[in-house]
């Protein structure tokens, strides 16, 4: 006989369970806190399930049928199966794990995180995959509630009542010039800076820039020649041209390791920018998604 679930009370099976087990309706009916019509009930149910009587009434109390004898060891597993999927605390076991981990944020996350990220997982989860996104225009709250990505990488500060966030870090900001630089030998003025063309990174639709942010203002009066859509452009403008660009500072420790660059403080006293992770809540408890926010935390600490 092929029975289609979804046209059974898998509830009835408990009822089979203990059945088996006391013998009895009025035990079963304590067992489970049910009344004994209910139990009955049930009883009834079944039968016109398994198309079986399953229990004849006698003295000493329900006799099992050969069906019942029959059914007993397999539901009896299967709710075994079902109460420790439901009882169990979950598990994340990052060795053996098979997974898939998506990073949302700007380029320069892309660059400061991603190796190192990578190199941390090679050994502790070899099996792990991790994709970075860009930051689509006016997108990267929906990307996460839409768990189309795991984790937010940002300065900017939402505020949005399904996701929740943690500072990670904080960020401060250099200014790049190329090594040759006829003016900027040993450090820079504001007076400086203000004075020498600048390449600039292109507003997120109406967002102000890294730089805009940690300085609390709109605009400098600075002389900018040109855009650029990421950080990765910065230091081949700068390493071609006289031009300056401001860049956080672990970003440019590592163009300085790979262009004709130069980092210098920046020349005006300003705060750290602070760096925030987010994630969907309904992930929160997710005990593989706690401990990869865990490695990503450790980075970028």
């Amino acid at each position: 006989m092929n029975l289609n679930l979804r046209s059974i009370d898998l509830n009835l099976l408990t009822v089979f369970d203990s059945l088996m087990d006391t013998g009895k309706l009025s035990a079963t009916a304590v067992a489970l806190g049910m009344s004994q019509p209910a139990v009955s009930a049930a009883l009834q149910r079944l039968r016109l399930t398994f198309d079986d009587a399953l229990f004849i009434r006698q003295r000493s109390g329900m006799q099992p049928t050969p069906r019942a004898r029959q059914l007993q060891g397999d539901i009896h597993e299967a709710l075994q199966l079902v109460r420790r999927a439901v009882t169990a605390a979950p598990t994340f076991d990052p060795a053996n794990a098979d997974r898939h981990f998506t990073l949302i944020g700007e380029v320069m996350f892309e660059s400061m995180v991603l190796g190192q990220l990578l190199n941390q997982l090679a050994d502790s989860a070899p099996g792990l995959r991790v994709d970075s996104l860009p930051i689509q225009q006016n997108e990267p709250v929906k990307t996460l509630v839409d768990l189309t990505a795991d984790l937010l990488l940002d300065y900017v500060n939402y505020d949005h009542p399904q996701l929740l966030q943690a500072p990670v870090g904080t960020e401060k900001l250099v200014v790049l010039a190329a090594a040759d630089h006829p003016r900027i030998k040993t450090g820079l003025t504001m007076k400086d800076y203000v004075a020498e063309p600048h390449v600039i990174l292109s507003r997120r639709h109406g967002k102000q820039t890294s730089l805009e942010y940690a300085i609390g203002q709109s605009s400098m009066e600075r002389q900018i020649r040109a855009s650029v859509q990421s950080f990765a452009s910065m230091p081949i403008v700068v390493a071609q041209t006289h031009f300056l660009a401001t860049v956080p500072e672990r970003l440019g420790a590592l163009y300085e390791q790979a262009y004709p660059v130069r980092c210098h403080p920046f020349p005006l006293a300003i705060e750290p920018i602070p760096l925030y992770m987010y994630w969907p809540r309904v992930l929160d408890r997710d005990p593989g998604h706690r401990w990869f926010r865990q490695q990503v935390s450790a980075v970028l600490a």
